[in-house]
């Protein structure tokens, strides 16, 4: 099969974290990965740390890791946003900025998150889209370096690449969220430094809860770690509750004891949305983003699986977790709980049984009446949806807003981070407007947090420009909080990488369709056809199982998750894929299906029976003039 080459890395808008633009050309003799990413993607921000592991594991050897920010929103697509997103997430790889999804295009990318690895003849090796496993991608560029060594199409040494200047050192730096206690005491998301900085009602910093170390540590509070806390909330016993976001767990710190304590998750990200209680403290979670509490229940944003989750107490002591709305699909879907869909849920306000919800990939305020459990939408109408118009909440339209508030006169207050405001949504008038901000010194840059003081006035965290500002009701700019006293932050520690399990859980895709199906609204019958490899059959005493993900525009297209089918005793089989297509925002749509397949083969002399596993890409053109029927053959690889 002849190789593709990969095609360069351009046009550019910008290239950061590097003093120059770097060209596959001279990359030759390296392994590249490229990271296709967006920021406001939690999915995006999951891999990040998986290619941080790989660089430190590979820093004496020809691997380059790149990433390509493709934006979603407007509001994240300047250089300037994106090297605040670099600082934000401890990238530490160059970034070349896309213009215009110009080199997603070139590279024919359906979804973010989706890694390419490129031999070091220049060729690309894989195209995988999705959260990578880390032992997967480990194996595939061990692999491309061996390869690379025997044909002697390896570089002798990695290439250099001249680096930036680091930010300057400040009291906070990229404040993820705020929350104030009744004795007007302030706590603050210091997510940037992973740490929370408790505040007196002045700014001068009282308790500081994190070392500033990136990690996962329970104790004392000032030597814990923390990495990328965001929510917080207090305790009607002086306790904090808060959302450790990248080490996917919730902690509670008791400060008159000086103590934090993880409540819910393992410190490792979870795979599988949450279905039924379990647990806390042994069911990983994925990104928990903030915080509510209702009585001695915590309701929690799991952002990274698109739902709202539950602590409750547990009998013999401890936390159980459950799903409390949402099934784990990415979509705007209103109605009782398990049929809700969220797009990751960011931020809570709460007022009797009434709670609302900053759902911010579909640029969404939700609400969510505890006593029926049913969740309609306010504001927002779906995935691609966003805008700065005021207006009726049908009309009116939002931009990736992370936290909403509920301001004195009952109004909600939101957040509209990527339109660089804050919006008000009467609720009574069923209308949204924008509070007047100013300009310049008095402007925000992607605010991520809000909290209403006891004078009605609004404490912000002005996330991009790393500080709390106070506003009026009205918005009018009432001056910045001046953060006084807080410990210097310690230089990086330059720690090992994680070891990586014995064996990939999963593997890059077997098949990827270049040319994409073009399918019409309304029920698609799909037909996939296995194929076993030369001298084998399928077992017909075992089940064949696949999985299906529609891992792009999955509130256009949707199909069963599951398949089970019966064995059978011959060389392929076929796969009905019942698919239902949705009425289409515009002329075209690019949408994927995701497939794997999970069989047993038996054959070989003398006879064996063996587990193999396939991956499929399916790219999907949603089209008005497509078809309602599609077919594709799958060839499954020898087992043994």
């Amino acid at each position: 099969m002849e190789r593709l080459r990969a095609p360069e890395l351009e046009p550019a808008r910008a290239w950061l974290g590097t003093t120059r633009p770097l060209r596959l050309r001279e990359l030759r003799g390296h392994v590249v990965v490229l990271d296709f990413w967006t920021s406001c993607c939690v999915n995006c921000m999951h891999v990040l740390p998986v290619l941080r592991d790989l660089e430190r594991r590979y820093a004496d050897e020809p691997v380059v890791v790149i990433g390509v920010h493709s934006a979603k929103f407007p509001g994240e697509a300047a250089p300037e946003r994106v090297a605040d997103a670099i600082a934000r997430h401890d990238v530490a790889h160059p970034v070349v900025v896309d213009d215009g999804l110009a080199i997603w295009e070139r590279y024919a990318i359906r979804s973010w998150p989706t890694l390419v690895v490129i031999r070091p003849d220049g060729t690309i090796a894989a195209v995988a889209p999705g959260e990578p496993d880390p032992a997967a991608l480990d194996t595939l560029v061990r692999g491309l370096l061996a390869e690379g060594e025997a044909h002697g199409t390896l570089a002798r040494e990695p290439l250099t690449i001249p680096r930036g200047e680091p930010p300057p050192p400040r009291p906070l730096a990229f404040p993820g969220k705020v929350a104030v206690a009744g004795d007007g005491r302030i706590a603050v998301a210091d997510s940037g430094h992973h740490r929370v900085l408790v505040l007196s009602a002045d700014g001068d910093v009282l308790v500081t809860i994190g070392s500033g170390h990136r990690g996962h540590r329970d104790g004392p509070l000032a030597e814990a770690r923390l990495d990328d806390p965001q929510g917080l909330t207090w305790a009607g016993d002086g306790a904090l509750w808060i959302c450790d976001a990248r080490n996917h767990t919730v902690a509670r710190a008791d400060l008159r004891h000086d103590r934090l304590d993880t409540v819910a998750g393992t410190g490792s990200m979870g795979h599988v949305p949450i279905a039924s209680p379990s647990p806390a403290r042994t069911t990983a979670l994925r990104s928990p983003w903030d915080l509510a509490l209702v009585g001695e229940r915590v309701l929690v944003c799991l952002a990274g699986s698109h739902q709202l989750g539950v602590l409750a107490p547990a009998a013999g002591g401890g936390f159980t977790v459950d799903m409390l709305a949402g099934d784990g699909r990415e979509a705007l879907v209103d109605g009782p709980p398990r049929v809700a869909c969220f797009a990751q849920p960011s931020g809570f306000a709460r007022a009797g049984d009434q709670v609302w919800i900053a759902d911010s990939e579909t640029s969404a305020i939700r609400e969510l009446d505890l006593a029926s459990g049913d969740t309609r939408t306010l504001v927002g109408a779906g995935l691609f949806d966003w805008g700065a118009e005021d207006g009726p909440f049908a009309a009116a339209r939002l931009q990736h807003p992370l936290a909403v508030a509920v301001a004195a006169d009952g109004d909600l207050v939101v957040a509209d981070t990527f339109n660089d405001r804050l919006r008000r949504l009467d609720r009574r008038a069923g209308r949204v407007s924008t509070l007047s901000l100013g300009t310049a010194h008095e402007s925000l840059r992607e605010p991520g947090g809000l909290a209403v003081l006891a004078s009605g006035d609004l404490l912000v965290a002005d996330t991009g420009h790393h500080r709390l500002v106070r506003l009026a009701a009205d918005g009018r700019f009432k001056g910045e909080l001046e953060v006084r006293g807080a410990p210097p932050v310690p230089a990086a520690s330059d720690e090992p990488p994680p070891p990586l399990a014995a064996a990939p859980a999963t593997r890059w895709f077997d098949l990827v369709l270049e040319q994409a199906p073009a399918l019409a609204p309304g029920r698609v019958s799909g037909r996939l056809r296995l194929l076993a490899p030369a001298g084998w059959k399928f077992n017909d005493g075992a089940p064949q199982r696949l999985a299906l993900e529609v891992s792009r525009r999955s509130d256009l297209v949707t199909t069963a998750d599951r398949i089970t089918l019966s064995g059978q005793d011959r060389s392929d089989m076929s796969v009905e894929l019942d698919l239902a297509v949705a009425e289409l925002p515009t002329s075209e749509v690019r949408s994927e299906l995701l497939v794997r397949v999970d069989a047993v083969l038996c054959g070989g002399d003398p006879e064996v029976c063996a587990p193999s596993q396939a991956w499929l890409r399916i790219p999907l053109l949603l089209t008005n003039a497509g078809a309602a029927a599609f077919s594709v053959d799958l060839a499954l690889a020898s087992p043994v």
